[in-house]
């Protein structure tokens, strides 16, 4: 038996956290004849499932649904994250490799090619940007998009990448931002946002292309491509726009 100020120092998750699973019915602990709550082995188990979940970038309310498909089981969840954690571990050895060329190249003052700079540092959905996106868009059409990205979400990370290193090279090439090229790669850009994220007006797009400038978070993990792509980009998905009115 665990009083929930223990659960708090062995797991690291704060009382007021525990209070609130307990509050939302994804966590909550029983009560002996005294009144005082408390958390069994089972239930420490179930904590650490939430807790894998979490890192792995799931909310709570997905992890809630996730966890009442099979509530009397946890193997299953801990296989599937298992999984997942290791799809997570190669992306940090990928990342691992990219620092340590790059530290090579400039220990040696040789050029690194633009491509390997970025290996392993993709444009993700992740919970800081997911936030963001939900300010702007709204919760019911960026979770709809989550909906329709699941078990996408390589493929959908590796266009977006793919169009974001074609700008950044044409940008690098000194071609103009409203050039045709970078018209065409706009137009592939909003085919992309159509086809795995949610049916995008072109007024929308339009907007889409302002946020990635005006908003910080977007701006600078765009500009991991190259300074200045955010605004690059935005010029190009303008001029696809005004094209496409």
């Amino acid at each position: 038996m665990y009083l929930i100020k223990k659960v708090s120092e062995i797991s690291g998750v704060s009382v007021r956290t525990l209070h609130h699973y307990d509050e939302i019915g994804l966590l909550s602990p029983r009560k002996n004849e005294h009144g005082y709550r408390y958390y069994t082995e089972e239930d420490l188990s179930y904590l650490q499932t939430i807790l894998f979940y979490k890192y792995l970038g799931f909310t709570l309310k997905e992890i809630k649904g996730l966890l009442k498909q099979d509530e009397s089981e946890i193997l299953p969840h801990l296989k599937r994250q298992l999984i997942l954690m290791k799809e997570e571990k190669q992306r940090i050895l990928t990342l691992i490799d990219t620092l340590e060329k790059t530290i090579e190249s400039q220990e040696r003052r040789i050029t690194m090619p633009t491509k390997e700079k970025f290996k392993g540092l993709i444009f993700q959905d992740n919970q800081k940007y997911r936030q963001a996106a939900i300010d702007m868009y709204g919760k019911d059409v960026i979770e709809s998009a989550i909906e329709k990205q699941k078990g996408k979400e390589q493929e959908l990370t590796a266009g977006f990448n793919e169009i974001f290193f074609a700008f950044a090279n044409n940008k690098s090439h000194q071609l103009e931002a409203d050039s045709i090229e970078n018209v065409a790669l706009a137009k592939r850009l909003h085919d992309h946002l159509c086809k795995y994220s949610f049916d995008c007006p072109v007024s929308t797009f339009k907007d889409i292309g302002y946020n990635y400038v005006q908003n910080e978070e977007f701006k600078e993990q765009l500009d991991q491509f190259g300074e200045g792509t955010a605004q690059y980009i935005c010029d190009a998905i303008i001029e696809y726009v005004n094209k496409n009115i």
